[in-house]
């Protein structure tokens, strides 16, 4: 079975990617634009093994919303200074700042490090739906692609 890059249309998919949260099936070019999730092997088989059944659900793991105001109140209970927290956790302070006013996002190891130094939950599993294949059959109606959709872009504004 193969599978279309969604971005652009192709029909030679060779990874699967995370753009801006979105999973999504991507040809070789396309591919650079997100973070390489799976690398799929010519019949959209994941090279590590199989990807996940289209149409099925998936568990991921998020870092929740409010991480900062979580990290501030945990800290303030334990009266805790933030250079005490980054020295524990031999991460800079500064980087923890800007954590904690949420101008950062943690990333996971650094939430797992401060769910376990201050005895919170920063890190969510979420079940998300894999959207079923959006390849069809020439002449029938097929979903516009990223691609689609930049190329009405540029279209209009000339």
């Amino acid at each position: 079975m193969k599978l279309s890059c969604d971005i652009c249309g192709r029909d030679e998919a060779r990874a699967i990617i995370l753009i801006e949260g979105a999973k999504m099936v991507a040809c070789g070019r396309c591919a650079h634009n997100g973070k390489i999730l799976h690398r799929l092997d010519d019949e959209g088989v994941e090279i590590a093994g199989r990807p996940p059944p289209r149409g099925s659900m998936e568990m991921s793991q998020e870092i929740v919303e409010n991480y900062g105001k979580i990290i501030r109140r945990a800290r303030d209970s334990m009266g805790v200074k933030m250079s005490v927290i980054a020295e524990k956790i031999m991460e800079k302070e500064s980087y923890l700042d800007g954590i904690e006013k949420e101008r950062l996002k943690p990333t996971f190891e650094v939430a797992k490090k401060l769910e376990k130094e201050l005895g919170i939950i920063l890190i969510e599993k979420v079940e998300s739906e894999v959207l079923p294949d959006t390849a069809t059959k020439r002449g029938k109606f097929t979903e516009p692609t990223l691609g689609d959709a930049l190329f009405e872009k540029k279209k209009k504004g000339k």
